[in-house]
This record gives C-alpha cells, structure tokens and sequence, in this order.
C-alpha cells in the first residue's frame, strides 16, 4: 500500500548525467553528477525529512545497476525535495577556501 506521507527518490532523479527519458526530474544545471545514496540520506537529514535507506532496490528502468533509493518525509513538492538535496549535496562537494 502506498504511503501518501512519504515519497521515494531513486539517484537517477537528480543525477545530471541521466537523461530525462532515463529518469532525471529536475534540470541538469541543479542536478547531482552521479549521486551516491549517502549523499542523499546525509542531505535529506539535514533538511530533517527523516529519511530511511533501501540500499539494495533498484531503479525499475535500470534494474541492473542496484542503485539504492532513499524514503523520506514528504514535506513538500517532490520537485522542491529534489532540488534541495541536489543544492546541499551540491554545496557540500564545492572545494571549500
């Protein structure tokens, strides 16, 4: 049964090397270059979306790569949840100084 409080978010979503046929939700410019589920767990908590790992689901379009998905509180739009990870993710692989 599917939990309307809570929404998945697959890697491929905000990686900025998928296509969006392959999957991407949001724009290559606030996407992630290849994102790892650690990243995304560490972002969502910052964001306090509680998020919960499933590291060995794959993404139904490419089942293949065992890419892990991350749970989390939806809180708001799926699309503002996505870009807000991509921007934390984002700023915290920036070289710092």
């Amino acid at each position: 049964m599917k939990d309307e409080k809570r929404t998945i978010i697959w890697p491929d979503y905000i990686d900025s090397n998928k296509t969006k046929s392959e999957g991407r939700k949001i724009s290559k410019k606030q996407g992630v270059n290849t994102p790892k589920i650690r990243e995304i767990t560490q972002a969502a908590k910052k964001l306090g979306l509680n998020p919960s790992v499933e590291k060995y689901k794959s993404y139904p379009p490419s089942w293949w790569e065992g890419s892990g998905r991350v749970i989390v509180d939806k809180k708001m739009s799926k699309t503002e949840v996505l870009i807000k990870l991509s921007n934390l993710i984002n700023g915290s692989r920036s070289p710092k100084g």
